[in-house]
């Protein structure tokens, strides 16, 4: 929780606001006020200005902020004795916030050197206090429970879990380029393996008390391979038990033995379609018709009739008299 100048100069004026109203009706014992309300300074022997000091307030707020980072900085530490100096300076920061964070003001001292005025308002400031104290508390035992062989270890997980990935990544790429079913089950395997191995290394990772393990290792791993495995799937180069590779062949050879059965001689299907409906139209035109083929055959019996008429009829004994 933090406060930025602005609104800590709205609320601490609406706190003030019988003090306001009577320093302006010329009320003495707030004489000394002076400016301090309008954007001018105080007669209270600093010529403080309420505006900046709401902004030291904010500021002195804002360390909070540094302390959060901690765990980065002591990731970033490449040595114990670099981790045990920087954990010491944030334990010092820390120490130094929260004793700044008290509701102190009087003519020797003051919290971020404000004007004293603040000190009329102690429930004001409390009530502003007491939940940063209480952060900084808690940020300050989390220092003090950080240790460099944890960071070590996480380290070495992390970097463990980036080269398991990888694997698993590239096993995909090849799997989703592979058209042997066999090939591409053992690949399959391999992922299913690295996996097992990445569960483990995530689950080292959340058992560690200065882990960011935000996500359920069980989900994330199940989450990772059920998308590579359906990449793979839809990659098109096929695979063993998944009906997939060349689905759209198969289909297309599904049509074609419809197509075949179609144009089956004395088949009914297909809509009754005509099963030489895929013969040339110019083919069909030159074959002779049947009433053609009548008036040929009739012809021909006519000829053969006259022909064998001739050969049976006796010649004439032109020697007879």
């Amino acid at each position: 929780m933090t406060y930025d100048a602005k609104t800590l100069e709205r609320e601490f004026k609406g706190a003030a606001t019988l003090r306001i109203s009577r320093k302006n009706r010329g009320n003495r014992d707030y004489s000394r006020d002076a400016d301090y309300w309008t954007g001018g300074k105080c007669d209270w022997g600093g010529g403080h200005n309420l505006s900046k000091d709401c902004q030291e307030i904010s500021k002195g707020f804002g360390k909070l902020d540094d302390l959060k980072k901690v765990e980065q900085e002591l990731q970033r530490c490449t040595s114990e004795r670099e981790f045990n100096s920087t954990k010491s300076r944030l334990i010092r920061q820390a120490e130094e916030l929260e004793n700044g964070l008290q509701a102190k003001t009087s003519a020797t001292s003051s919290m971020f050197w404000i004007c004293i005025i603040w000190s009329y308002y102690e429930s004001f400031l409390e009530s502003k206090l007491r939940p940063l104290r209480s952060e900084v508390s808690r940020l300050k035992e989390n220092i003090n429970n950080q240790q460099y062989k944890h960071y070590e270890e996480i380290k070495l997980l992390k970097l463990e879990q980036k080269q398991i990935e990888n694997r698993m990544r590239e096993n995909k790429r090849k799997a989703e380029n592979e058209k042997d079913p066999d090939k591409k089950a053992l690949l399959l395997i391999a992922i299913e393996e690295d996996s097992k191995l990445l569960k483990k290394n995530l689950e080292k990772q959340k058992a560690i008390p200065t882990s960011n393990l935000r996500f359920e290792p069980d989900k994330y791993v199940s989450d990772l391979i059920n998308s590579m495995k359906e990449a793979i799937k839809n990659s098109g180069g096929g695979g063993p038990g998944d009906g997939s590779g060349s689905g759209r062949n198969k289909n297309k050879n599904d049509n074609d033995d419809s197509d075949d059965d179609i144009n089956c001689p004395g088949s009914n299907t297909g809509g009754g379609s005509n099963p030489t409906s895929n013969e040339p139209k110019g083919k069909e035109s030159n074959q002779p018709t049947q009433q053609q083929l009548i008036i040929f055959g009739s012809i021909a019996c006519l000829v053969i009739f006259y022909l064998y008429s001739q050969k049976s009829k006796p010649e004439p004994n032109y020697y007879d008299f």
